[in-house]
């Protein structure tokens, strides 16, 4: 079996031009451009990846971006309070703060301090509670460009058995209860999973998010199963994803391709969340 790759580009570019539309709309009745506001702390080279795709589109769809990037030993105390103080800015409509955060720093204590208007990559409580109550809430970037991308693709999840490999709040979490929305049967696993395989060959959808670059290899894989790769690892000045590629593409009969997959959704939907508010 070659699977059908699931290319992210196609509705990236429909998207991107719906939100150049709508970018303009705002800033003809606003009088101004819609702001962005990124927040980093320390030197991860895959968040740095992340903010310059982010850049780049609010650019190219007509947003500002702002950035405040901070050493690896900054005060807890001091990044949430420029995230709050940004927060509060009505020129800005969403702060994103870019993980993964120096040791020493609670992302939850930063996140929390954002007001949840604002909050549009959805790692505040509030947001992340109502997700959990099935509510209109910002939903994390990754978990919802996957949505999109299984929408577009006429993937139904009704019925399915769904494996979600990871439980970051950017990406394992949020997949899990979008899955579990779509009346998907559900089942999280992680890095302490006793028989990992055993689990992901019963999945007829899985959600790779581990952080480990070629983790999810083809006898792991359930012949005929959809395999969603959220890693974005900066390997070797290159990007590569969580999934054994070329191995597990020989089992599947769908697999998202990193780079190309979701990640020309991710920074898309963030700038939907930004312009249109949460679903």
């Amino acid at each position: 079996m070659v699977a059908t790759i699931l290319h992210g580009r196609a509705l990236a570019e429909t998207l991107r031009e719906r939100l150049t539309e709508e970018a303009a709309r705002y800033a003809h009745v606003y009088g101004r451009r819609a702001t962005l506001a990124l927040v980093s702390a320390g030197h991860d080279p895959t968040a740095a990846l992340y903010a310059g795709q982010v850049a780049r589109s609010c650019q190219r769809i007509g947003l500002d971006c702002q950035m405040r990037s901070f050493d690896d030993d900054v005060a807890e105390a001091a990044l949430r309070e420029t995230v709050a103080r940004l927060g509060e800015r009505d020129d800005i409509q969403g702060v994103v703060v870019l993980l993964p955060l120096p040791p020493h720093i609670r992302q939850r204590v930063v996140t929390e301090a954002l007001a949840p208007e604002k909050d549009i990559d959805g790692l505040g409580p509030r947001n992340a509670g109502r997700l959990l109550h099935g509510l209109a809430s910002y939903v994390p970037s990754t978990a919802d460009a996957a949505r999109e991308l299984l929408r577009d693709a006429g993937i139904a999840l009704k019925g399915k058995t769904a494996v979600v490999v990871g439980r970051s709040n950017v990406g394992g979490k949020p997949a899990a209860l979008l899955f579990l929305r779509a009346r998907a049967t559900v089942t999280i696993c992680h890095s302490r999973t006793p028989d990992l395989a055993a689990l992901t060959r019963r999945a007829d959808v899985l959600f790779a998010s581990t952080g480990r670059p070629g983790s999810i290899t083809a006898d792991m894989v359930k012949p005929g199963a959809v395999v969603l790769d959220a890693g974005m690892n900066a390997v070797a000045g290159r990007v590569v994803g969580d999934v054994d590629f070329e191995g597990v593409a020989e089992v599947a009969e769908a697999i998202t391709p990193v780079p190309g997959g979701l990640g020309p959704l991710t920074n898309l939907v963030l700038i939907r969340h930004a312009l249109l508010g949460p679903s």
